[in-house]
C-alpha cells in the first residue's frame, strides 16, 4: 500500500510538472508575430525539438541570424533572439487562471529592458497595479546622492531579470555602463539592485 502511494504522489508529481511545462510551451507555440517576430511556428517547435533531444536549442531566424533558446523550465523560458536581444517569458499566478509575463531587453554598452503583461489568450493587459517602474533615484542607497548625481543619470536605462525558479523580478539601473570611466566608478558604488516579489497578482518591492 505504502509503495504504491509513493507511486502515486510521483506521478501526480511528474504530471503536475509536465502540464507546467505544456503551459509555458503553449505559450511560446502560440505568441503572436508582434511578441517573437523572428520566429516562425516551425522555428518555435524546432527550439522545443532539440530541448528535449539535449541538443543545443538554436535556430536560423528570420533576419538569417541565429536565435537560441537558453533556459527552459515548467513556468520560465529564456531566448536569445539576435546576439543583442532577449526575450524572458514567464507564467504567473494571477486570479484563478495566469498571466503571462514578457520582458524583452537590447543590450549595446548597456542593458535596457521594456515589460509587458497578456492574459493566456496573447491580449495585452493594462500594466497599473502590476509593476510599479521604479524612479532612477530609487536605485540609489542614498536619495542625497541621487539628487547630487542626477544630472549625469540623465537617461532611464533598466534591466530587469525574471527569476527562473522564482516569482522575483531582479532591476539594475545600467545608465553607469554609458558613462566615462571616472564618473561610472563615482555613481556605480552609490547604486543598488531592487528585488521584487510577485505576490497577490503585482510585483511588490522586497
Amino acid at each position: 500500500m505504502r509503495k504504491l502511494l509513493v507511486v502515486i504522489l510521483l506521478f501526480a508529481g511528474g504530471l503536475t510538472s509536465y502540464v507546467r511545462s505544456q503551459d509555458i510551451r503553449a505559450a511560446f507555440m502560440s505568441a503572436p508575430d508582434d511578441v517573437l517576430p523572428l520566429l516562425t511556428h516551425n522555428m518555435r517547435a524546432d527550439l522545443l525539438d532539440y530541448v528535449d533531444a539535449g541538443m543545443k536549442a538554436e535556430v536560423n531566424n528570420e533576419l538569417s541570424g541565429v536565435s537560441r533558446l537558453d533556459t527552459l523550465s515548467g513556468d520560465f523560458l529564456s531566448l536569445s533572439s539576435t546576439a543583442s536581444t532577449t526575450v524572458q517569458m514567464k507564467l504567473l499566478p494571477y486570479g484563478d487562471s495566469s498571466l503571462i509575463c514578457v520582458i524583452k531587453s537590447v543590450k549595446a554598452e548597456a542593458e535596457d529592458s521594456r515589460m509587458a503583461f497578456y492574459n493566456m489568450s496573447w491580449e495585452r493587459m493594462d500594466d497599473e497595479g502590476l509593476f510599479q517602474e521604479p524612479e532612477i533615484k530609487d536605485f540609489f542607497i542614498s536619495h542625497e546622492n541621487a539628487h547630487e548625481y542626477m544630472d549625469k543619470c540623465d537617461m532611464y536605462l533598466v534591466s530587469l531579470k525574471l527569476g527562473a525558479a522564482d516569482n522575483c523580478l531582479v532591476a539594475e539601473y545600467t545608465m553607469p555602463y554609458y558613462m566615462s570611466e571616472e564618473d561610472s566608478a563615482i555613481v556605480k558604488p552609490l547604486l543598488r539592485r531592487l528585488k521584487y516579489i510577485w505576490i497577490s497578482g503585482s510585483f511588490r518591492p522586497e
